[in-house]
């Protein structure tokens, strides 16, 4: 008995942020002597500041033991990835209001939102309130107590945040982004998803400061979406990684790697339905000094291609650099499937 790959992707939350800005249509500006008679001309040739590009063009200089190693790292990472901190920092120093109670007129404004299984509330304010703690920006929290719906049970905490809270102590978050951790389920799986994009950093006494924290200290730069989950049936594996990570300082990515982007990154066990365990499915982008960028196409499941063909079964994915050809880059899924445990 296989797990039916739509099922699974199901059981990906997905929390989504989108800013929206506008403005209004406005008539160019003019200005200027008007009454020229070449005022309205316009060049037949490019603007000074649009120049021909190069003529030579960068070669590949990652090998491609550097490019399996840089993929490796990250994936590594991703798995301890912990945004628990995260949530529990912003509710030291900002306790949550009672759900039913709102003032949008105190320090900060904030509203209560109670759905049953699912609350929230949301927070706004450049002020400092009574007890000395300061506000700036605005947050949004949401509580999920085994709420249940079509595709199953979950429960976890959401913060999305754009904006810095600081307590009289010193203690203090910042953030402009989204993290997320939730836990959930049905009959025939078992999952968890982790969510961390934007920056975000603490700071003072109260702040987490273990190495296990270094996703706050803003070492690194994340736009990362984790997904695990177990089929019940035979305890097979799943994991699958999408989004980037670049490092602000202290990178542990090999020498010449800047950054690691994926896309359904995703190592899965032959528990859990994969035909072939060795070899990971979906994209992997590796980013070089130069800034130029090495894709490497694997050939392993992911939800919508969950079969690989015997032929394609060796752990490498096929590697272009400039829309070249180079050296396949290997990752062996098994090892990262070991990180589950």
């Amino acid at each position: 008995m296989h797990p039916h790959p739509e099922t699974c992707a199901r059981l990906l939350l997905a929390i989504a942020l989108v800013f929206v800005s506008g403005c209004d249509d406005a008539e160019p500006a003019t200005g200027g002597d008007t009454d020229r008679a070449d005022a309205t001309q316009r060049p037949d040739t490019p603007s000074p500041w649009i120049y021909p590009e190069a003529d030579t063009e960068s070669g590949p200089t990652l090998p491609a033991a550097t490019l399996s190693e840089a993929v490796s790292t990250v994936v590594d990472l991703a798995i301890e990835l912990d945004v628990d901190p995260i949530i529990a920092l912003h509710e030291l120093i900002y306790p949550p209001p009672t759900i039913g109670e709102g003032d949008l007129s105190g320090c900060p404004a904030f509203l209560t939102y109670d759905y049953g299984d699912a609350t929230a509330y949301y927070w706004q304010g450049e002020c400092t309130a009574a007890n000395g703690t300061s506000f700036s920006g605005l947050g949004y929290i949401a509580i999920y107590d085994d709420f249940t719906d079509e595709f199953g049970t979950f429960t976890g905490k959401t913060v999305t945040m754009s904006g810095r809270i600081t307590a009289p102590d010193g203690t203090f978050l910042e953030g402009s982004g989204n993290a997320s951790a939730i836990a959930s389920g049905n009959a025939e799986f078992s999952a968890d998803t982790r969510i961390l994009d934007g920056s975000w950093l603490a700071g003072g006494p109260r702040a987490p400061s273990s190495p296990d924290d270094a996703w706050l200290d803003g070492s690194r730069r994340p736009n990362l979406g984790v997904l695990r989950w177990t089929f019940l049936a035979t305890g097979g594996k799943n994991l699958t990684v999408s989004g980037g990570l670049s490092f602000a300082s202290d990178s542990p990515l090999p020498t010449g790697v800047t950054a690691v982007a994926l896309e359904a990154f995703t190592a899965r066990a032959e528990l859990a339905g994969a035909t072939c365990e060795r070899e990971p499915g979906g994209v992997a982008s590796i980013r070089d000094e130069a800034g130029t960028w090495y894709d490497v196409l694997f050939d392993g499941p992911t939800d919508e291609a969950p079969e690989t063909p015997p032929d394609l079964c060796d752990g490498c994915g096929q590697t272009w650099h400039r829309a070249l050809a180079v050296d396949p880059t290997c990752v062996d899924a098994r090892e990262l499937l070991r990180g589950l445990q």
